[in-house]
């Protein structure tokens, strides 16, 4: 690309438009490269081997996948053994936490509720959204009013 804007900047002195040049050329020498980039490709994939399979490993393939589903009830092991098995191994596994479930109160009020709020000197009552009622809240001059 550094030669062909060599080459274009040359073109100003035949009196052609430099820019039209540069993109006809460019043009050309991208449809050269993808011709190469396809030559290369169909190369690569001729020269390229698909395994084969034969019928004796497909059907040997299917029947160790039905040995594997054909595994008995009384061989997996049944929950008291696996609780033990776990219990005595667990100096080396996690144990699992237990998820404590948050319980409010009250409902959680979303920013944009409109909340009664009420002045603890004077009494006074104003209804706005929680959101801007927020920083009154924190200041302890208002409170929340429940309805």
């Amino acid at each position: 690309m550094d030669e062909l804007k060599q080459s274009v900047q040359l073109a100003v002195h035949e009196q052609k438009d430099p820019l039209l040049i540069y993109k006809f050329e460019a043009f050309e020498l991208f449809k050269a490269m993808i011709d190469e980039v396809n030559k290369d490709v169909i190369s690569f994939l001729f020269k390229g081997e698909l395994p084969q399979e034969t019928q004796n490993t497909i059907q040997e393939a299917r029947e160790r996948k039905q040995e594997k589903l054909n595994i008995q009830k009384d061989e997996i092991p049944n929950l008291d053994e696996r609780s033990a098995q776990n219990r005595a191994a667990g100096n080396t596994q996690q144990q699992q936490h237990v998820v404590e479930t948050i319980v409010r109160d009250r409902p959680k009020i979303g920013r944009n509720d409109q909340v009664t709020i009420k002045q603890v000197i004077t009494g006074e009552n104003k209804t706005l959204k929680y959101k801007q009622a927020e920083h009154l809240l924190a200041k302890g001059d208002w409170v929340l009013v429940e309805d």
